[in-house]
């Protein structure tokens, strides 16, 4: 078994990639991030792909950052007096994520299970997002004393209102699958992985009947209006992080929040639950 962040298989046109990231529950840390960047400005060269969808191995989208990998790296960053090792790092992680929202060709992310943190962020950034009915949603970075940070205040707006998104930042709760259908998080529900992976497939080839360079053209043209706003957003909340937080605060919430016990159904917050 290859110990890849995900795997990648491309069929007629579709590229599926299947996330098994860092840790438990496909939690996204160790080399998920500079792969993914990596693979994604790839995908812009590669005439075989016309569409990418993101999924997660063994009935679960991602349970988000990996908490232990990320404190491993903040203890390092202390101990060496890099002042500099928060801003620097969430912006390498932001460029993971807005070479999702940038691909020129549409992205769809594949939802089963739970959808957390810095997952939700990332399914923000693809064009469409499809469910099961075991998928589940949180933004709870606020636990961790921290503004998300990867573009899902940015991005999370287009698709579901201020109330709902406000809601969600603020408190850190869950949602379930019918809520987040009901309010616009996810495009449509589907019965199981199975399901899924059909829609996606019609889905590919509805757009493989059409040009691909119009294909870009109308997802550059819907983003251009949101890109300035978006990049202001991405800077402010990751000086923000830096200047009220900091890598000691943040260090010593990721490490609580790793001792905390898990309520029942909560043992893959153990791993993961938000952002850096």
């Amino acid at each position: 078994m290859s110990d890849a962040p995900f795997h990648v298989a491309v069929e007629d046109g579709l590229a599926l990639v299947t996330v098994v990231g860092s840790g438990t529950g496909n939690a996204l840390g160790g080399s998920f991030w500079e792969e993914l960047y990596a693979f994604m400005e790839g995908v812009r060269r590669r005439a075989d792909i016309r569409a990418i969808a993101l999924t997660g191995a063994d009935g679960t989208f991602s349970v988000g950052m990996d908490l232990r990998w990320y404190v491993v790296r903040l203890r390092r960053a202390q101990r060496s007096g890099d002042l500099s090792f928060m801003d620097a790092d969430v912006r390498l992680l932001q460029r993971a994520v807005s070479a999702v929202a940038d691909c020129p060709k549409p992205v769809v992310a594949l939802i089963e299970g739970e959808c957390t943190g810095a997952a939700l962020e990332l399914a923000g950034a693809c064009d469409i997002r499809y469910a099961t009915g075991t998928a589940r949603f949180a933004l709870p970075e606020a636990e961790l004393g921290v503004v998300a940070d990867l573009g899902g205040l940015q991005r999370l707006p287009r698709l579901i209102n201020q109330g709902h998104l406000r809601e969600l930042a603020f408190t850190g709760r869950t949602i379930d699958a019918a809520r987040a259908l009901r309010i616009g998080l996810v495009n449509d529900l589907y019965l199981d992985a199975a399901a899924l992976r059909r829609a996606v497939r019609e889905l590919t080839d509805d757009l493989c009947r059409h040009p691909a360079h119009v294909m870009e053209g109308i997802k550059r043209t819907l983003d251009l209006a949101h890109q300035e706003g978006t990049r202001r957003g991405l800077d402010y909340c990751a000086r923000w992080n830096t200047v009220h937080t900091g890598p000691d605060g943040l260090g010593q919430a990721m490490a609580a929040r790793l001792r905390r016990p898990a309520a029942i159904g909560d043992e893959d917050h153990l791993q993961s639950t938000a952002t850096p």
